[in-house]
């Protein structure tokens, strides 16, 4: 079922993206990306910093950004990741764990699930976005930046807008508000293209269409993208393509609202976000990711 999603989804997205959209402008929305496949990397065996530092992951993509950005030194920074469980947020967690000098904290609500799924090389901590910002700012002391790769998970069609809402807009914002509370200096958002597709006339592509049915959650992630950007923290917005789980093309960067259809590898997005939380360019911006035949240079990424 869902790979027959994934696949109508892009196909439609696809076919849109060849006919042109048009459409009235309205406000807040948002969305979420689903991924047809399981994620074999994610499900991987558990890795910690020694045998992450003798990885590709170590010695290839990563390293070779910071080195060609000015990066904050290693061992000053504490990168918390939200969703660390997830498949993304997994991965983005042994992105930073590669680097082998950044202090890196697992939010999670189940530390079991944590080791289970082979997180070692991080420190799991409590983080339940459902709770007070009060509450999750104590598990955020002493945290310079967060990457958030929350989104709900589909389930009961009857909830699906309920679920969205109380993850994707509700438990954001909070995690903002636990952010501003705790003296986090930096925010790293993963959301979605398409995200603020009504801006630019996509509410009526298919891409949009489909993948806002699911609960709402295009509008939902907007509505928490307006939030962070109007807060005090620094913050990085990264809104990739599709999500895949095998490399398939370079991958390139895109400015704001200019993707509408497309394909990435969480392992891609996860290396944009370890990069992004490190990296002193990546403030205040927005980016857009897919994988293609023509990439973007390492140097390039947040220029």
């Amino acid at each position: 079922l869902e790979f027959a999603m994934r696949t109508a989804i892009l196909l439609l997205a696809s076919l849109a993206s060849a006919s042109g959209f048009s459409g009235a402008r309205p406000s807040a929305t948002v969305i979420k990306r689903f991924s047809a496949r399981s994620n074999r990397i994610g499900a991987s065996l558990p890795l910690g910093r020694r045998e992450f530092a003798t990885t590709g992951l170590a010695a290839g993509i990563l390293p070779s950004v910071l080195a060609s950005n000015e990066v904050w030194a290693a061992g000053e920074q504490t990168v918390l990741v939200a969703g660390a469980t997830g498949k993304t947020g997994r991965l983005v967690c042994r992105e930073l764990c590669a680097l082998g000098g950044t202090k890196v904290l697992a939010g999670v609500r189940s530390e079991k699930k944590a080791k289970e799924i082979g997180l070692e090389c991080a420190t799991a901590v409590h983080l339940d976005v459902s709770e007070t910002a009060d509450k999750m700012a104590a598990s955020l002391q002493g945290v310079d930046t967060v990457v958030c790769a929350l989104g709900f998970v589909p389930g009961n069609p009857l909830k699906m807008n309920q679920a969205a809402h109380a993850v994707d807009n509700e438990g954001t914002c909070r995690l903002v508000d636990a952010c501003g509370v705790a003296g986090v200096k930096k925010f790293v958002l993963i959301t979605s293209i398409l995200t603020d597709g009504r801006a630019w006339g996509q509410e009526k592509s298919p891409g949009f269409q489909i993948t806002n049915a699911f609960g709402g959650v295009l509008d939902e992630k907007l509505f928490a993208e307006k939030y962070l950007r109007a807060s005090k923290l620094e913050y990085t917005i990264v809104r990739p393509a599709g999500l895949r789980d095998e490399i398939d093309g370079e991958l390139a960067f895109s400015g704001e609202n200019t993707l509408n259809s497309g394909e990435v590898s969480r392992l891609n997005v996860a290396r944009v976000c370890a990069a992004a939380a490190l990296t002193p360019a990546s403030a205040n911006k927005v980016v857009e990711i897919v994988e293609s035949s023509t990439g973007t240079p390492k140097d390039k990424w947040f220029a």
